[in-house]
């Protein structure tokens, strides 16, 4: 592994991105937004439906951050 600090802030900022994705649309800063304040788009944007794949998003960029981090961990071990 040539830079594992600079692959390590990758696997940071990927997991952060993640938690992210997954919790804002579940909250107060998702309601007040500037484009949840649009009425045509308003609806849409606070229905279940997109709140819910946003967050599935989220758990998805986790989930890959995971992979990464045992790929990241596999290559420090056989360094």
């Amino acid at each position: 592994m040539r830079r594992p600090i600079l692959y390590f802030l990758y696997l940071l900022y990927i997991v952060e991105t993640g938690v992210f994705l997954a919790l804002v649309p579940w909250s107060l800063l998702w309601v007040h937004s500037y484009f949840a304040q649009v009425p045509p788009l308003r609806p849409f944007l606070l229905s279940g439906f997109v709140r819910g794949c946003i967050s599935a998003l989220g758990v998805l960029q986790i989930g890959m951050g995971a992979v990464d981090f045992l790929a990241f961990c596999r290559a420090l071990k056989s360094s």
